[in-house]
């Protein structure tokens, strides 16, 4: 009874041996899609595990607010009016803190290799209603775009497809960028607890 007592312990502390081993070996991908605007910012993120999805991350859809009277859209028109330019200020800076963040994170798995960035597409469609300023916008994002090929290619397995749309017919200016990475779990926990350390550092 004892010796079945043992065996039965040492298969099954085995098995659990195998299964931790199994986990720390397999791939976790995170798939993410950004869609930037003048005046909202949405992502989505799908983690998995393998091939199976185990979580998934979402930014807040705005709630439309509701339709008042004609005489109380004046009013706020006017409000609305006076802190657009603090609320983008504000939006620019926000943005700008989360893409440093994301920049020292990449760069950390890259150093260690343990990061790869695949599937990587990046469009974005501006237009001012003059086809003329709507071309020169066009070549000045090419231009930006063009500064970060290098360092986005460096990170990518796979060749990114980066594009700029003109919509001549119209105002707008929106971003959509997609892209996977992919890394072992072990590799992931580690990273994690290589980041917390760096963020109570300060």
């Amino acid at each position: 009874m004892v010796r079945l007592f043992i065996v039965l312990s040492g298969l099954s502390v085995g098995l659990l041996i195998l299964l931790v081993l199994f986990i720390l070996k397999s791939t976790l991908t995170l798939r993410v899609k950004y869609l930037i605007g003048v005046h909202h910012f949405e992502w989505k993120a799908d983690l998995y595990l393998g091939r199976k999805k185990i979580f998934t991350f979402h930014s807040e859809t705005p709630r439309k607010k509701p339709r008042g009277n004609p005489s109380s859209k004046k009013n706020e028109n006017k409000t609305i009016s006076q802190n657009d330019e603090k609320q983008t200020t504000d939006r620019a800076a926000f943005l700008y803190q989360q893409l440093e963040k994301g920049v020292d994170f990449l760069r950390t798995g890259q150093r260690g290799q343990s990061i790869q960035m695949t599937h990587v597409v990046w469009v974005t469609t501006c237009g001012t209603g003059d086809a003329a300023e709507t071309a020169m916008l066009c070549g000045l994002i090419w231009a930006v775009k063009a500064s970060l090929l290098p360092w986005v290619n460096a990170m990518s397995a796979d060749h990114p497809r980066i594009n700029v749309v003109p919509a001549y017919q119209r105002k707008c200016l929106n971003s959509a960028l997609s892209c996977m990475f992919q890394m072992r779990f072990g590799d992931a926990i580690a990273m994690i607890r290589k980041l917390r350390s760096q963020l109570k550092e300060g």
